[in-house]
C-alpha cells in the first residue's frame, strides 16, 4: 500500500510540475522550451501559498557534457533545505523522451541559501549500504567524499556568482522575501566578480605559533585617523572564495558602517583551523602580543576595546566568544554566526534525520556554563549573534548562550535566519552585525 501511494504521488508531482512548465507552442525539452527557460531564469518559483513556495530546480542534460549520455542520477544539495547525510539523497527525476530533470522542493518565502546539483554515471550512483547503523554512516561518508568533487553550479541560473569561489560549484538563491543584503548587490550583479581589493597583503610570522600565515589588511578611510579595528577569521575565505571588500566598501559609502580597518586572518588549512580555532588561548595571545602590533604599523588603531571587533562563522563564531569572553579589556565586541557551541562534544551535533530537540534549554555547552558560573560577568560586551532556522541542534545551543549572555546585561541582538549553516547567510549578518555594534 506504501507503494501504491508513492507511485500515485509521484505521478502527481510529475502532472504538476508539468502543468508549471508547460509554455505555448512549443513542447518541454525542445530548443524553444529552453530558450524559454533560459530567459525566465531558473530555479522556477511557483505555486505561492502562505509562508512556502514550491521551488522547480531544472538541470539540462547537455550533450556537451563529459558523459553526459551516461549520467545515471543527478543528486541535489540544497544547503538547510535538503539532507545529504541521508542514505536516500534528494535527487532529480528525468522527464521521460526529453533531456529535462526536476526536483520539487517547498521552501519559505524568506529563505536564502545555496545549491548544487552533482550528476554521475552508474560507478557513483549512491549504493544500498549494509552493516549496522555506525557501518552504513562510514560507507555513506566514503561515497560523499567521492561525489562531491562532482558537484556543479546550475547553469541555467543568470544569478549565479562563477566569479569567485563559492560560486564555481554552488549557486545562489534568495527567495522573494529573504533579507535583503543592500551592500551586496553589485557584488552580485557582476557574479561575483569583486572590484575592490585588500589594502595590504602580508606575512605574519608567530613566534609563539612558530608558524607564518597570511593576513589581509582592508582599510575604509579616506585619511589617516585613529580607526576601530575588525578582525575577521577564516579570512582567507572572505578574501578570495567570497570576497568581503565590495560590501565592506559599500556599507561605509551609505554610512551604514563607520571608516575602519579589517584584518583577515588565514585559516590556511582544515587541520590549522581546528586546532586555532578551538578555544585556543594561545592563538589569541599571538593575536594580541603580536598582530596588534604588526597592524600598528600600518595603520592607527583605536585602544578602545568596544572598538575591537572579532567577526566569526562556525568554530570561528565559537572562538570569536571565546576570546570576547577572555580578554574583554582587548576585544570588547563580538559578531558571532552560527557559533559551534558544541565543541569539545561534536557527538551532540546529529544530522537532520537524527535530530531530537533536547530535554532541557539550558547549560547545553562547555562555554554555556562556564558563562552561567560567572565568566564574563565582570565585562560589558557588545555582541550580535545569529543562527540558521535549519541547523538543529545549532539553534538550540545558540539560544541558550544567548539566554545565559543576556541575563549578564551585554549589549546583545540575536536572532534567527531562515537558512542553514550557510556563508550565503553569514555574508549579509557580518555587515548587520557591525552595523548593530557600531550603532552602540
Amino acid at each position: 500500500m506504501d507503494f501504491e501511494n508513492t507511485q500515485e504521488q509521484d505521478r502527481q508531482t510529475m502532472t504538476r510540475v508539468c502543468h508549471c512548465l508547460t509554455r505555448d507552442s512549443c513542447n518541454i525539452g525542445d530548443q524553444t522550451w529552453w530558450r524559454i527557460m533560459i530567459s525566465q531564469g531558473t530555479p522556477i518559483v511557483a505555486d505561492v501559498a502562505d509562508e512556502y513556495a514550491d521551488v522547480i530546480f531544472l538541470w539540462r542534460e547537455s550533450p556537451s557534457h563529459a558523459d553526459a549520455a551516461d549520467i545515471q542520477d543527478v543528486y541535489i544539495d540544497i544547503n538547510g533545505v535538503t539532507d545529504h547525510h541521508s542514505f536516500a539523497m534528494a535527487k532529480l527525476t528525468r522527464i521521460a523522451d526529453t533531456d529535462v530533470w526536476f526536483y520539487v522542493a517547498s521552501i519559505p518565502r524568506t529563505w536564502r541559501g545555496g545549491y548544487a546539483f552533482i550528476p554521475v554515471t552508474s560507478e557513483d550512483v549512491q549504493p544500498n549500504y549494509v552493516g549496522h547503523d555506525n557501518e552504513k554512516r562510514e560507507q555513506h561518508r566514503q561515497w560523499l567524499r567521492r561525489v562531491f568533487p562532482l558537484s556543479c553550479h546550475d547553469q541555467l541560473n543568470a544569478n549565479g556568482l562563477n566569479h569567485c569561489g563559492w560560486g564555481r560549484d554552488k549557486t545562489p538563491l534568495h527567495m522573494p522575501d529573504a533579507p535583503p543584503q543592500p551592500q551586496w548587490q553589485s557584488f552580485d550583479q557582476r557574479c561575483g566578480q569583486s572590484i575592490v581589493k585588500s589594502t595590504f597583503a602580508i606575512d605574519w610570522h608567530s613566534e609563539i605559533l612558530n608558524a607564518s600565515r597570511r593576513v589581509w589588511l582592508y582599510s575604509t578611510a579616506s585619511a589617516e585617523q585613529v580607526l576601530p579595528v575588525v578582525f575577521i577569521l577564516d579570512g582567507r575565505f572572505w578574501s578570495e572564495s567570497l570576497p568581503i571588500y565590495d560590501a565592506l566598501s559599500c556599507a561605509t559609502e551609505d554610512g551604514v558602517l563607520p571608516e575602519a580597518v579589517y584584518v583577515l586572518i588565514d585559516e590556511i588549512d582544515g587541520c590549522q583551523r581546528s586546532e586555532d580555532l578551538s578555544c585556543n588561548a594561545t592563538f589569541w595571545l599571538a593575536i594580541i602580543q603580536e598582530l596588534f602590533p604588526l597592524v600598528s604599523g600600518y595603520f592607527t588603531l583605536s585602544a578602545d576595546p568596544q572598538r575591537t571587533v572579532v567577526v566569526g562563522q562556525s568554530l570561528g563564531g565559537l572562538a570569536a566568544m571565546f576570546a570576547a569572553l577572555n580578554w574583554p579589556e582587548r576585544f570588547g565586541s563580538v559578531v558571532c554566526q552560527s557559533g559551534s557551541f558544541w565543541w569539545p562534544d561534536f557527538s551532540i551535533v546529529k544530522p537532520p534525520g537524527d535530530y531530537v530537540p533536547p530535554e532541557s534549554p539550558h547549560l547545553l555547552s562547555d562555554m554555556s556554563r562556564q558563562v552561567h558560573d560567572g565568566l564574563g560577568r565582570h565585562a560589558c560586551l557588545n555582541i550580535f549573534m545569529e543562527v540558521g532556522s535549519g541547523e538543529d541542534i545549532m539553534v538550540d545551543l545558540s539560544q541558550d548562550m544567548y539566554h545565559q549572555l543576556a541575563a549578564q546585561q551585554h549589549n546583545i541582538q540575536y536572532r534567527v535566519f531562515d537558512g542553514g549553516h550557510e556563508r550565503l547567510c553569514w555574508r549579509g549578518g557580518i555587515i548587520d552585525g557591525l552595523s548593530y555594534i557600531f550603532s552602540l
